[in-house]
């Protein structure tokens, strides 16, 4: 069945047992949290046959639930609509939750007491046959697990339905994207699915135990590792309340550091707080998620080091957890007791085939006159997934003698059987396309897109249209946060691509392979041919790697160096002139008493992250020749109690120093800085007041989350370009002044969790702000009336403030689409927001304040698709609901005031846990 489903739940019942009673509260339920549900409205007692209607119903819907009652058996309807069910279950994967509302599941299971011989039936049926038939379905049905309601239940009826509402929530969780044209896995499926020790049957994840569960899937590239593992995710996830799958942790790592996936994996389980040392989350993940039930895939760890630092021991997850790893590698969990590992081999040649022709054809099976052919491709492309989509799309409407070269070019070099159609893609590259192919390969998967584009266009490789160019050819992938993407098929790929340059590495453009790199160094054998270069010695090299200049000699034409943990000293004169990037994490502190002269005067990017340096460290000479300059990245220098000295003609536009938890000054020559347009101080605690911005007529993005300034104040004129603002978690943040009308192109201000007791009047001179977020600023009470004058303002966000009420003026607020304001002392539904005809989502949830009945006129919120009341103490909600089209989602979960309900508009999602 493809699509989704018409129905989310089915119910079948026995109308005169439960109709009026536990199923309409278990379908009210189901219904308030969105689910979908379908009843039957007819009673079916005559004994007549089914309704067709009924059949498709459960055809339709993703979860059957019956509810076995004491007359439950006496109904042919309901004996058809259980025997339909479970041959969708083991047809479809058709989900069944039977509840034994006060009888006993032995006796269902037996067709004893109250379903011996199926009362009342043998009398108006005469088919034996279709009698024992259903008897074999409550026996059925009866093994089941499900919900035993009876005198003895410790739980109440609305208990009871509670679970099976959370239960079924947790089943139509969301997937995870797998591939629309995967074939068939579920023999691979149910073979992990053992190992893992999960209760599994007709498709179903039913029960997983408290052991701890780690298992690896391994193989090599483009076998299809990743997709496999999401299937099991996807049928797992329904049992557990934290789920975290973690993708490119590769290339995530080698761009921003293993603390950048751990972020990642606490967010995901525990939404915990950002950490600034791995070590920190380590311990944050130990203590703090040692009780937690989690579902963990981590896609592509390199080997059991990497994954010891990522998230420790396995048992630092609570019991019942499981830990789904891939890796080219196999021993990777060789260490863990009770792990274990699945080898993921090429597809059979039928699967392979079907999966072939999904892509070249658009269906399961070859044409005619291509049958051979296609045949024979697969078997030549070694049947791997990657390699089987890549060259169907690339034969899609081809002709026959295309087919025919491709097959030669596939039979003369069987392992390497996507390189012919990659090739190709590649020659049709531009020039300048394909060297930012080769670089995101070999050095930059998993940057920021913005950071290597600056030497690109220093290099006039118009960077915007080539990225593009490789989107378009499914080359490259632009992540949620802006970070260059590749498979790491495409990855070697293009590094071997560099390695056909030449036999001889040192003839190569590009030198990512560390061990070669070393070498090539160590020797002096560096030539002109070399662009990049790249050193990756890891932690337990600090202090011990040393370069002299003189092992630099002929490297006249590098620009991106990558030198982590190395040391180096001498006079360089021009041997590094043409470098654009220099990547320096974790540098030496100091120099020996030979000054170090680099010469370094079109360096575009330098990047000294987690390094030791502090302000009397010498290498900032280096400050003054790079007059270049456009990124300096000091991130997490936890020495640096003070800025280097800008020289006056810098041309500066981003400066990362998040993480500088020393960092307490910020040198005068700050102001040098013209040209910046992006400025991330988060986290560096010790700054208590902004550096003058007066002089940074480009600045358009400013980040000071985490310091321990008071006050925000901007000179006139200034900041005129400034689209984002953030200030979040200044606990020390009391003012900001009138100056904020300055900032005429501002876009985003977060204030969260500051000190702030109002905004300025000023700020209604905001008139392009989308997003105001004053979220947890415990001290704010009230808006500033010209509140109104923000016509562009889509975004506002006032929870757990003090604010009691809006001013008249946000009914001027044309373009408002969010309106959050959990939390807050708001006594009445403000009237003035129902001219906002854009609005869709208002939460007020947790506003003790707010009570009695809301009697405007709702309809005019023509938009309005999410309206959350939950945790609030509202007594009537308004007649004209039903007129709101648009809206899906009504929580009013714990409204203990509120009896009764309007007319509500068709197809509502309702939240109603009272």
């Amino acid at each position: 069945m493809s699509g989704r489903p018409l129905y989310d739940v089915f119910l079948s019942f026995r109308g005169r047992d439960t109709r009026k009673t536990f199923t309409d509260c278990l379908y009210n339920a189901l219904k308030k949290t969105g689910i979908r549900v379908y009843r039957d409205k007819e009673e079916m007692e005559r004994g007549e046959e089914i309704n067709e209607q009924l059949m498709e119903a459960i055809k339709q819907s993703k979860i059957s639930i019956p509810v076995i009652s004491k007359n439950y058996a006496n109904s042919k309807s309901c004996l058809r609509e259980l025997a339909q069910m479970l041959e969708y279950k083991e047809k479809m994967n058709h989900i069944i939750i039977p509840i034994f509302y006060y009888v006993n599941p032995s006796n269902v299971r037996n067709c004893s007491g109250p379903f011996k011989d199926l009362a009342g039936l043998k009398k108006r049926s005469t088919d034996g046959a279709l009698i024992n038939s259903w008897k074999t379905a409550l026996g059925r049905i009866g093994h089941l697990t499900g919900h035993h309601l009876d005198k003895n239940t410790e739980l109440s009826d609305g208990e009871v339905i509670n679970q099976i509402v959370d239960q079924v929530q947790r089943k139509l969780k969301k997937d995870l994207i797998v591939t629309k044209e995967l074939v068939e896995v579920t023999p691979h499926v149910q073979e992990i699915m053992a190992q893992l020790k999960v209760d599994y049957h007709n498709g179903q994840a039913v029960k997983i135990g408290n052991t701890r569960g780690m298992v690896l899937i391994h193989g090599i590239s483009g076998v299809g590792k990743t997709e496999l593992a999401k299937c099991i995710y996807n049928k797992l996830h329904h049992l557990y309340h934290a789920c975290s799958f973690v993708e490119y942790i590769q290339a995530n790592i080698e761009c921003n550091g293993i603390l950048s996936v751990q972020n990642k994996l606490i967010y995901d389980l525990q939404k915990g707080n950002k950490f600034h040392g791995s070590n920190e989350a380590l311990t944050y993940i130990k203590y703090r998620l040692c009780d937690m039930k989690v579902l963990v895939l981590l896609d592509d760890v390199k080997d059991y080091v990497q994954l010891r630092k990522l998230i420790g021991e396995p048992e630092w997850f609570g019991p019942g957890s499981r830990v789904i790893v891939t890796s080219h590698r196999d021993d990777l969990l060789k260490n863990i007791s009770g792990a274990e590992s699945f080898f993921l081999r090429p597809m059979e040649q039928v699967e392979a085939l079907k999966l072939f022709c999904r892509h070249a054809f658009g269906t399961d099976s070859p044409n005619k006159k291509f049958k051979t052919l296609s045949t024979d491709i697969v078997t030549a492309s070694g049947r791997l997934p990657l390699t089987l989509k890549l060259v169907g799309s690339h034969l899609e409407g081809a002709k026959q003698k295309i087919w025919q070269e491709t097959l030669e070019e596939l039979q003369a070099a069987p392992h390497e059987s996507v390189r012919k159609a990659l090739e190709k893609s590649y020659n049709n590259l531009k020039k300048y396309e394909q060297q930012i192919f080769l670089d995101i390969a070999c050095f930059f998967t998993g940057n920021d897109r913005r950071i290597p584009s600056y030497m690109w266009d220093d290099y006039k490789y118009s960077p915007d249209t080539s990225i593009q160019a490789l989107q378009t050819r499914s080359l490259v992938e632009i992540g949620d946060d802006k970070e260059l993407c590749m498979h790491e098929l495409l990855k070697n790929f293009g590094r071997e691509m560099v390695k056909k340059e030449n036999k001889k590495p040192f003839k190569r453009s590009r030198l990512c392979d560390h061990n070669q790199a070393l070498k090539v160094l160590q020797r002096g054998e560096g030539t002109s041919k070399v662009q990049g270069l790249r050193l990756d010695f890891g932690d337990e090299s600090k202090g011990n790697i040393s370069f002299d200049c003189h092992h630099f000699d002929g490297l006249k034409n590098l620009r991106f160096l990558k030198l982590d943990w190395a040391y180096i000293q001498g006079h360089f004169g021009n041997r590094l002139s043409g470098l654009r990037w220099l990547d320096w994490q974790a540098c030496t502190k100091s120099f020996d008493s030979q000054p170090l002269n680099l010469n370094l005067q079109n360096l575009v990017i330098l990047d000294l992250s987690g390094s030791q340096v502090d302000k009397e460290w010498r290498g900032w000479e280096l400050l003054v020749v790079a007059k270049k300059l456009k990124v300096l990245k000091l991130s997490g220098c936890v020495q640096l109690s003070a800025t280097p000295k800008f020289p006056p003609s810098m041309e500066l536009e981003r400066l990362f120093l998040e993480g500088c938890s020393k960092l307490a000054l910020i040198h005068r020559s700050f102001g040098n800085l013209k040209k910046l347009v992006s400025l991330n101080m988060e986290g560096c605690s010790l700054i208590r007041e902004l550096p003058d911005l007066g002089s940074m007529i480009e600045l358009k993005e400013l980040v000071i989350d985490g310091t321990s300034i008071s006050r925000i104040d901007f000179r006139e004129g200034s900041m005129r370009k400034l689209k984002i603002l953030s200030a979040r978690d200044c606990k020390n943040l009391t003012k900001i002044t009138d100056s904020i009308k300055y900032l005429k192109s501002l876009k985003c201000l977060a204030l969260d969790d500051t000190a702030i007791p109002t905004l300025p009047k000023s700020i209604e001179s905001l008139e392009n702000l989308k997003t105001l977020s004053l979220k947890n600023c415990k001290a704010l009470t009230h808006l500033p009336e010209g509140m109104g004058m923000l016509t562009s303002l889509q975004f506002l966000d006032l929870s757990c403030t003090y604010i009691r009420e809006l001013p008249p003026s946000v009914n001027n607020l044309k373009a408002l689409k969010v309106l959050r304001m959990s939390r807050t002392f708001i006594e009445e539904f403000p009237e003035d927001i129902l001219n906002l005809e854009k609005l869709e989502e208002i939460d007020f949830s947790s506003c003790g304040s707010l009570k009695g009945r809301i009697h405007c006129d709702i309809s005019r919120l023509s938009s309005l698709a999410i309206l959350n009341l939950s945790k609030t103490h509202i007594s009537g909600l308004p007649q004209s609901l039903f007129r709101l089209s648009h809206l899906q989602r009504l929580d009013i979960s714990r409204c203990g005031n509120l009896k009764s309900l309007p007319e509500l508009p068709s197809g509502l999602i309702i939240r109603d846990d009272n």
